[in-house]
């Protein structure tokens, strides 16, 4: 091997082919996901003002002088950011990247970036976003 391949494999940044591909796996199924909240959301929170107002009619159960709803919204927007954070934790451990790791949430933008980035130096391309990784063509 020449000595620049061995320092790319010797580099903080490398990065193998099957871990690019489960890095894209999770980046894909990330919007299947958030479409799964949004369904889920007015669902739970109709379910909820339903239940408020069964337990305690005619306006609905109060806690620290919230309704149901508003605290299914605060859990919902609480189970969201998780997500995010927990898929950016994800990805930026399959990628070995500080800048991700240390910002899940906000660097889940630059994901596709440094994807494409990564697989370059691999010899590899992506096409596009539900498709694979493959080599380049010459």
């Amino acid at each position: 091997m020449t000595r620049a391949g061995n320092d790319a494999r010797l580099s903080l940044d490398y990065v193998s082919v099957e871990d690019l591909n489960a890095a894209l796996r999770v980046f894909r199924r990330l919007p299947l996901e958030l479409l799964g909240f949004l369904v889920l959301l007015p669902i739970v929170l109709i379910g909820l003002s339903r239940l408020g107002t069964a337990l305690n009619p005619p306006y609905g159960l109060y806690i620290f002088g919230w309704d149901l709803v508003t605290w299914g919204l605060l859990l919902m927007l609480a189970l969201l950011f998780g997500l995010l954070w927990w898929r950016g934790r994800q990805v930026g451990r399959l990628l070995n990247d500080r800048d991700i790791l240390a910002s899940p949430v906000m660097s889940l933008l630059s994901v596709p970036g440094i994807l494409a980035r990564r697989a370059q130096t691999l010899g590899m391309e992506w096409t596009g976003f539900y498709g694979p990784l493959r080599p380049t063509r010459k």
